[in-house]
């Protein structure tokens, strides 16, 4: 373990999450990295990249306090070409996103590196060490889930790591596993039975024309991409 880099009132924001982002990298290593000009830990393997954006708050002043927003993405070389390949609609209809989210959506709280709060803390915001303790044992072991098969994920992922639908249905899509797709979506709308009638919607459509909502938009690409058909059920 390396020491935890330690903040005074005249180091500015940039200064904070740079030398917070290189020790996470070191921590976690695995060949993961801290991307300076992009405020990203990354990892890059086999067309996989992980990455954790370490995304600054706007509130963020030196002598102030420096926070942070932390968000996982996980993206695909081979989901990427698929998708560009097909005429489809909805939030992660491009960018081959297996998984894309702020770390507060999966239960976890965002970072204080540096702020009055750091001795006393509300249980919005945790500290740098907490954080790293977080990832270890949270994160990463799901990480590693996702680089395995779609099958596997769609059993063995956390309810609450499936965020949003689109991400790991197109993966398993894209990789020819339409089981583990539905999978997915059924995991999904088990607690969202809502928006499992809005994506219902989607999957009527002959059009997508004026459709500005995400999950109608996603019923209709996943049918007129040949992921589902019309009458099948999920």
């Amino acid at each position: 373990m390396t020491q935890v880099p330690q903040f005074s009132e005249t180091d500015g924001p940039g200064k904070v999450v740079a030398a917070a982002g290189e020790w996470l990298a070191s921590e976690l290593s695995d060949g993961f990295k801290y991307l300076r000009s992009k405020r990203q830990i990354s990892r890059k393997a086999a067309g996989r990249s992980e990455t954790i954006v370490l995304q600054t708050s706007s509130w963020s002043r030196t002598g102030e306090g420096t926070w942070v927003y932390p968000r996982i993405m996980v993206s695909d070389d081979r989901l990427r070409k698929w998708q560009a390949e097909r005429q489809l609609r909805g939030m992660f209809a491009t960018g081959g996103f297996i998984f894309n989210s702020l770390v507060v959506n999966l239960g976890l709280a965002d970072l204080e590196l540096f702020g009055p709060l750091h001795e006393r803390p509300d249980g919005n915001r945790i500290s740098l060490v907490q954080f790293r303790d977080s990832v270890l044992a949270d994160i990463v072991p799901n990480l590693k889930l996702l680089r395995g098969s779609p099958a596997v994920a769609a059993e063995r992922l956390p309810a609450r790591w499936i965020v949003f639908p689109e991400p790991p249905f197109w993966w398993a899509t894209a990789y020819g596993d339409h089981a583990a797709a539905k999978r997915f979506l059924a995991r999904y709308f088990e607690s969202k039975p809502a928006e499992q009638k809005q994506f219902e919607t989607g999957r009527r459509l002959a059009q997508p024309e004026a459709v500005n909502n995400m999950m109608v938009a996603f019923g209709w690409s996943a049918v007129h991409s040949g992921a589902l058909r019309a009458g099948d059920t999920i």
